[in-house]
């Protein structure tokens, strides 16, 4: 028997299609069906172009893509031996402008894909506030959200699709005020982790390093909890348990994890598979069905993501909850708010960093039509995990641009014999609406994966 379930409430969709044996589900496809072709688009176009296109690629993470971009065309200098000089404060409004990014998906992604999906395996009644559109905690998670981007359109002029970084620095001057009022949208988030989601002082719940303390959340955690540990969430969704880290900023570190060790990445390993998806151009064969490709390192399934990152950079008390629950659902979801409360205290540290009396940017020597020939690749932490870019430039012009989102590692399809990450983690679920949050616990985008 099988089932089919579109997959919405997420960037894009996506279709969950499922095989069962014995009332549990023995084999999944995650299907992406809509081609967007940016890589196709940026061919042939001046290299400064792809910082106005990549911030399109994603409603949600913009910052990430225009990022990605921007350090991509600046290695560009550094591969022909012409290094930019970017100032700190630069580097530091760029860092802050994706961390509040981050920070807006994290309360979205809980609030308005996992929790309203998690509430209704309970009938407690009074988890309807967790009820999508109409529940009082979605609409408070929407005010909050509403205040947060605020902060990021101070430095970057709008949200989404923000185009402020640019080769040499950014197109950002804030002054104290701005930075002021930063600190101060991000002050309500403070209020709204500690009053809404976990019902704890914020720098209390960062010195947490035992799993007990999980007894000392409230408020939203503390429903996630319990709805969790009713319906056996926490030992539903694991996968392989592989773990990558492809970039590394203030708060995380790079690297990959394999049987609890953690090594370091060669970008060289990393491939991208097309064998099980649709191609341009060419008539569909019988094993394709998705505009996903496959991501691999050294052709084994890595999983990227906060939880990856918590692992990789050792947050104790993640780690703590994964030594007992693995990469679960209930792990994977603690993970990213644990990681929203350290990117909140982070990105107020690095607000108070920001030497106004520094450029913002500083021009380029040469222009990059005066690059003949280099290839450049560059990779960011995006909300959903590891993204990586790679440019080959000739004589200012884009000849290839190829992007692997976090989607890409997280739900691409399998490979011969072996499941991808997500169609692993959704094996043996024994309801379909068990298996949806399985899969919405590695946060969907269909847009950035059918890039």
């Amino acid at each position: 028997m099988k089932t089919v379930d579109i997959i919405e409430r997420i960037e894009g969709e996506a279709k969950l299609v499922c095989s069962w044996k014995d009332n549990l589900i023995s084999d999944a496809r995650i299907e992406f069906f809509n081609f967007r072709g940016f890589e196709y688009i940026l061919k042939n176009k001046p290299a400064l172009d792809a910082l106005i296109y990549t911030p399109r690629i994603c409603g949600i993470c913009g910052q990430a893509h225009l990022k990605a971009t921007v350090e991509a065309l600046e290695n560009l200098y550094e591969n022909v031996n012409e290094p930019l000089e970017i100032t700190n404060k630069a580097k530091l409004l760029r860092e802050i402008g994706l961390n509040i990014e981050i920070i807006d998906s994290h309360i979205k992604w809980f609030y308005m894909f996992i929790m309203p999906d998690i509430a209704k395996l309970s009938k407690n009644i009074d988890y309807e506030k967790y009820r999508a559109i109409k529940g009082k905690e979605w609409i408070n998670s929407s005010k909050i959200t509403s205040e947060i981007i605020k902060s990021l359109a101070i430095i970057g002029g709008q949200w989404p699709h923000t185009s402020y970084m640019v080769t040499g620095g950014v197109m950002s001057d804030p002054t104290l005020l701005d930075l002021t009022s930063m600190q101060n949208y991000l002050d309500q988030a403070v209020l709204f982790f500690q009053n809404s989601l976990a019902g704890v002082d914020i720098y209390d719940y960062l010195s947490y390093d035992k799993i007990d303390s999980l007894n000392n959340l409230d408020y939203a955690l503390k429903d996630f909890k319990d709805i969790c540990f009713e319906n056996s969430l926490e030992t539903i969704g694991r996968s392989y348990d592989f773990h990558i880290v492809l970039g590394s900023n203030s708060l995380f570190q790079k690297g990959k994890i394999k049987s609890k060790n953690k090594y370091q990445i060669d970008l060289d390993k990393i491939s991208e598979e097309d064998k099980n998806s649709f191609k341009v151009g060419k008539q569909k064969k019988e094993s394709e069905y998705t505009w996903s490709k496959t991501a691999l390192y050294k052709n084994e399934f890595y999983e990227t993501g906060p939880l990856s990152r918590a692992i990789v950079s050792n947050r104790k008390f993640i780690k703590e909850i994964h030594k007992e629950f693995k990469d679960s659902v209930y792990t994977r979801v603690m993970a990213r708010m644990d990681e929203f409360a350290h990117l909140l205290i982070k990105t107020k540290e690095l607000i108070s960093k920001v030497d106004i009396s520094q450029e913002s940017y500083i021009k380029p020597k040469y222009s990059l039509n005066d690059i003949d020939n280099a290839v450049s690749i560059s990779t960011i932490e995006a909300s959903r995990g590891s993204l990586y870019h790679n440019i080959k430039l000739e004589k200012g012009i884009i000849k290839t641009y190829n992007i692997i989102t976090p989607t890409v590692w997280n739900l691409g399809p399998g490979i011969n014999s072996k499941l991808g990450v997500a169609q692993k983690a959704i094996i043996g679920v024994d309801s379909l609406q068990k298996a949806k949050i399985v899969l919405r616990s590695f946060d969907v985008c269909s847009v950035c994966t059918t890039h």
